[in-house]
């Protein structure tokens, strides 16, 4: 594909400060070099401004789009996403349709594998066995109807360290002033383990009230969510796209840590009060996985986001946080640790470990979250119909006998009774989901996009230690300094120690929140049960007598 034009069919956007060039769908682009690596090409656009894509975003063509095409096309994709208009509206779609209850869990994470595809396929063609339950919609809403390749992702932290800064940090050319209130402290335990340093006192942030917002006499519609944090008790006002900001923010500046997903934001029935309440959880287990991060919570964005109220003091806020130097693989010039040289061997073979471990359960918490949906659905449609049919069946039986026989009349109401009894477990199953099985989908649907984030952390200290290998090379060929390679040596050992801070910070995060999760299913499981268990017992009561 080297020298030769190819119309990229997705946009991308290239990470500021980095070697990415960002293409916009239906661009021409030139190939000069198609050989990077890990799926990068390099090449030009039309304004002859060059850079690294994706190589799965482009596809070949035999000739050029005219220029008029092209520009049009260029247009039409390049919005003002994020421009200084405080109430722009940028959430997608105006549905009003029904909404489909447990739709939206986890649909960020779906949407990022071929297995997934697998796994939806598996649970449809199970559904479709079932009688009209085939026609609940809420399996295919979340997983993509066509294939999606396996594409780099938008914001590669892996790409960002190799193809800018790598060099800079390591070999210590680029020194970047650190604010004190931006230095991140780690701590080694006596069992070899490093740890974040919390700073400043634990607090929490609520989000409450959301409630539909309007602009241009109501042509443009959004949802506003009311955040208050316990330090101030000051209440700010954010939308969807406040957040969906800060996220990528979060994620452009901390390429070491695996920042938690936000819910899917594009999906219908997105004014319907149950979708805006269950959506509210779920940015609440973002917010709450956030404040709960030593690192994230102290982040000067997240303050900002959290607290600012004045739209002066956002813009300006928002615009700093853009141009903040302390990016990607900079952000390492912040962390404040021992200076002990590690043992390499010993290192590499705890992150392989993980690695392993990480690489493992991915495919099993994908496979656990389409069954946690499949369930939920279940229970909404199938569960609650087919106990519904067998209370039509009991209603059926009491009004034949009552017909034949008037004097039966006390087992003909428990008849019917038991009738109602089965009707009415069958509406405890359609309300069940939301109790038990959405919110465990919303946790593991927070633990799925970090899991999925770890290769990416993980792959930077591989580069990092490839580099210190070659260095050390080039000691013996006496091509390199021995003090170079010493502090590049150090340098890669604070890579480490980031890692593996994160690594025990997921792990406890793990330990407690999902422990504590698994235990709140099980209560609401138990609940529901001993209700049915309270309806069959009034079914069974009125056969007495």
């Amino acid at each position: 594909m080297e020298s030769q034009q190819v119309r990229a069919i997705y946009d991308f956007s290239g990470e500021p400060g980095t070697a990415e060039l960002s293409i916009n769908a239906g661009e021409i682009l030139t190939v000069t070099r198609d050989n990077v690596g890990d799926g990068w090409c390099e090449g030009y656009n039309s304004s002859g401004k060059s850079g690294l894509f994706p190589a799965a975003y482009v596809q070949h063509v035999e000739t050029s789009l005219p220029a008029a095409a092209v520009s049009a096309v260029t247009q039409q994709s390049s919005g003002d996403y994020w421009d200084d208009d405080w109430d722009d509206d940028s959430e997608v779609g105006q549905g009003h349709s029904q909404p489909t209850p447990f739709a939206s869990a986890n649909t960020q994470s779906y949407q990022s594998s071929q297995s997934q595809l697998s796994t939806g396929h598996l649970i449809s063609n199970q559904i479709s066995s079932a009688g009209d339950y085939n026609s609940a919609p809420a399996i295919h809403s979340i997983i993509p109807e066509r294939n999606i390749p396996n594409v780099p992702k938008k914001n590669n932290k892996f790409s960002t360290l190799i193809k800018s800064g790598e060099e800079n940090f390591l070999l210590g050319t680029k020194i970047i002033p650190v604010p004190e209130d931006e230095k991140i402290f780690i701590e080694e335990t006596d069992d070899e383990r490093c740890k974040w340093i919390a700073t400043g006192e634990p607090y929490n942030c609520v989000i409450t009230s959301p409630k539909k917002g309007s602009k241009l006499k109501g042509l443009k519609s959004f949802i506003v969510y009311q955040l208050t944090p316990t330090f101030n008790n000051i209440q700010v006002s954010r939308r969807y796209k406040h957040f969906d900001w800060l996220h990528e923010r979060l994620e452009e500046k901390y390429c070491f840590i695996a920042i938690p997903p936000l819910p899917d934001k594009q999906i219908s029935g997105r004014y319907d009060e149950q979708f805006i309440e269950h959506r509210r959880t779920q940015l609440q287990e973002f917010v709450d996985y956030v404040c709960r991060h030593p690192v994230l919570s102290r982040s000067r964005v997240w303050e900002h986001f959290i607290t600012c109220t004045d739209e002066k003091r956002w813009k300006a806020g928002k615009r700093q946080a853009e141009k903040d130097e302390l990016l990607g693989v900079n952000c390492f010039n912040a962390i404040q640790c021992n200076d002990t040289a590690f043992d390499t061997i010993k290192v590499e073979i705890k992150i392989d470990a993980f690695s392993r471990f990480i690489n493992g359960l991915d495919p099993v918490i994908k496979n656990f979250m389409a069954t946690i949906v499949d369930q939920g659905k279940k229970y909404q449609v199938l569960y609650k119909r087919e106990f519904q049919k067998v209370g039509q069946a009991f209603m059926s039986l009491g009004h034949a006998l009552e017909s034949d026989d008037p004097g039966s009349y006390r087992m003909t109401k428990a008849l019917k009774l038991t009738g109602d009894v089965y009707n009415d477990i069958g509406k405890l199953y359609d309300d069940q989901p939301r109790f038990d099985w959405e919110p465990l989908a919303d946790k593991f649907h927070i633990y799925r996009g970090i899991i999925t984030s770890f290769p990416d952390v993980i792959s930077i200290h591989k580069s990092a230690v490839q580099k210190r290998k070659d260095c050390e090379r080039l000691v013996t060929e006496h091509k390199m300094e021995p003090q170079e390679q010493r502090e590049l040596a150090r340098r890669t050992d604070i890579i480490a120690r980031t890692l593996m801070a994160e690594e025990s910070h997921f792990q406890s995060e793990r330990d407690i929140h999902i422990n504590q999760a698994m235990k709140n299913h099980l209560t609401e499981q138990i609940a529901f049960y001993q209700k049915i268990v309270n309806k069959l017992q009034e079914a069974l009561s009125a056969y007495d007598g």
